[in-house]
């Protein structure tokens, strides 16, 4: 059955919204402390990302229970509440997910829409510079089940790389995809990596966060991987995949086989230009997890691991995990770690760390439970988002600053400008995705390799042809990917009869005939002395 519609409850959300707690305890308020708490009454909210924006604030994403969506917060440097939408749809369920924005300002949320009775399916909604919906896309492939989206980069250009994962009931062939989406919706094309065609051991996998380093690209997550000479079994193992600048696989890495190491990767930083350390977990001797930071190159070659252990960090630590990390300096890291006595269901907390494991401070944050996700400020401090949860049991989104011995930032003073790429004062409110554009061909889009060579060409077509009357026109396409372009035709004997240049991005060109012999005749598209483009035409 649908909910009521959206109006029904605006006033209502509103005024809520409007009282949004903003506190912990009163000891912060008198102290400036920077932390926040953001929730509404009698509801359950939980935190999925942060980061920070080109005017030094922050955009928070998280589930907002009333609406069963996602909503999206902006916040000023000090983390106080400048504005928040909320993403939802008139009968079913949006996802929490990643939310990313680039110089221009635009915000791309990714995650999935759920559908009662046909499951979940990759969403991706992109809004401008103030905060409005733009446009919306949900991707339907009737060969899997369903799937969702794990992460999401939005280019300069406007163009979406999102991260996700599909299922299907027979097999584990395919999970790991990438989608290409480009500035106007449009689905470019769409690969599968680590799949079980090209990787016959690798038995199930899946993929966490897609991070750009350079040119190229590397996802982190997990797979399923025997150990040597037991191809039938797997065991799980953390999991990289590397991916060059035209998106095709350039290797995996199920990290540890030969030291029978079972864990998760849940991030990568680099070490320098060639080296990564993988952010991650493995399960020790008496089945508790345990941090792992793993060593390899830009190759998809192991250069060795190290481990921190729960009795590195105190005697009665039962499970320890980090889930990102930022540097502090030349040798020292900071990583958002979840640790206590249980052996789930800790509090997070922060470790500085080097990459021998050795432990040089750390700090826990109680009832903070969920997700985190840690990111280093322009001013060199350190801002955390996570859930926190009440003693009655409710959640609310918490974010918080830190320096680098791990204690809370103060607020700064001053008056700053902020969303300065749109020309109006951004408004709350809710993102009505109703309407949102379902895509349901997904299966007959190019792969990157078949795209990426289209672009080697520039497609032409002729219209009319035969040509009756005294004109033709050319349609022209991939313009924009060449330099030095021309368009020449030529008649059957080889004889130019025609020349004009053709500019970067034109679409077509309209060429007089009325004077030309009836015959055939070829148009030639040149990218300086090379061919790109032909089609023959007739004139009569």
């Amino acid at each position: 059955m649908g909910k009521f519609p959206i109006s029904y409850f605006y006033h209502f959300a509103m005024k809520q919204i409007l009282t949004i707690i903003i506190l912990a305890h009163s000891i912060w308020l008198y102290s400036q402390k920077w932390d926040h708490i953001f929730g509404t009454t009698n509801y359950k909210e939980a935190f999925a990302d942060v980061l920070e924006c080109y005017d030094k604030g922050y955009l928070v994403s998280g589930w907002y229970q009333q609406y069963d969506g996602n909503w999206i917060i902006k916040t000023d440097l000090n983390g106080n509440l400048l504005w928040d939408k909320i993403i939802t749809h008139n009968e079913y369920e949006v996802g929490d997910g990643e939310v990313e924005q680039n110089k221009s300002g635009e915000i791309v949320f990714a995650r999935y829409l759920n559908f009662p009775e046909g499951g979940q399916w990759p969403l991706v909604v992109k809004l401008d510079s103030c905060g409005n919906k733009l446009w919306c896309r949900v991707y339907i492939d009737d060969e899997y089940m369903h799937g969702w989206f794990e992460d999401v980069i939005l280019f300069d250009n406007g163009d979406v790389l999102a991260l996700g994962k599909l299922f299907t009931t027979e097999s584990y062939n395919e999970r790991i995809f990438l989608w290409y989406i480009d500035s106007n919706g449009n689905l470019i094309w769409r690969r599968s990596y680590a799949s079980k065609e090209n990787h016959p051991l690798v038995l199930e996998r899946t993929g966490f966060v897609i991070h750009k380093f350079g040119n190229d690209y590397i996802i982190n997550g997990w797979c399923a991987y025997p150990y040597p000479g037991n191809p039938g079994t797997g065991y799980v193992r953390p999991f990289f995949i590397g991916i060059d600048s035209l998106f095709e696989e350039k290797w995996i890495l199920p990290f540890g086989i030969n030291d029978s190491i079972m864990g998760d990767a849940n991030s990568i930083i680099p070490l320098n230009d060639s080296v990564f350390m993988g952010v991650g977990f493995v399960w020790g001797d008496n089945s508790k997890q345990n941090s792992l930071y793993m060593f390899f190159n830009d190759e998809g070659e192991e250069l060795g691991y190290t481990q921190i252990t729960n009795e590195d960090i105190g005697p009665d630590i039962q499970a320890n995990i980090p889930t990102s990390i930022a540097r502090v300096n030349d040798s020292l890291f900071v990583a958002s770690t979840y640790f206590g006595p249980e052996d789930y269901g800790n509090p997070f907390g922060e470790l500085i760390i080097d990459t021998a494991g050795n432990i040089y401070n750390l700090e826990s944050r109680p009832n903070t439970t969920g997700i985190s996700k840690l990111i280093k400020t322009y001013d060199n401090k350190y801002v955390i988002g996570c859930t926190y949860k009440h003693p009655n049991n409710n959640k609310d989104i918490y974010l918080y600053k830190i320096n680098d011995s791990l204690q809370h930032d103060t607020v700064y003073p001053g008056s700053y400008t902020y969303d300065s790429l749109c020309p109006f004062q951004i408004q709350s409110g809710t993102i009505d995705i109703t309407d949102c554009l379902l895509v349901t061909n997904v299966g007959e889009v190019p792969s990157p390799k078949e795209y990426y060579a289209s672009l080697n060409k520039v497609q032409i077509k002729a219209y009319p042809n035969p040509v009756n009357g005294n004109q033709i026109t050319f349609e022209l396409q991939n313009t924009k990917h060449h330099k030095n372009i021309s368009l020449m035709c030529f008649n059957v004997f080889g004889k130019k009869v025609y020349s004009e240049m053709v500019y970067p991005y034109q679409g077509e060109s309209k060429v007089k005939v009325e004077n030309w012999q009836v015959g055939i005749y070829m148009a030639l598209v040149y990218s300086g002395n090379t061919v790109v483009g032909l089609v023959k035409f007739v004139v009569r």
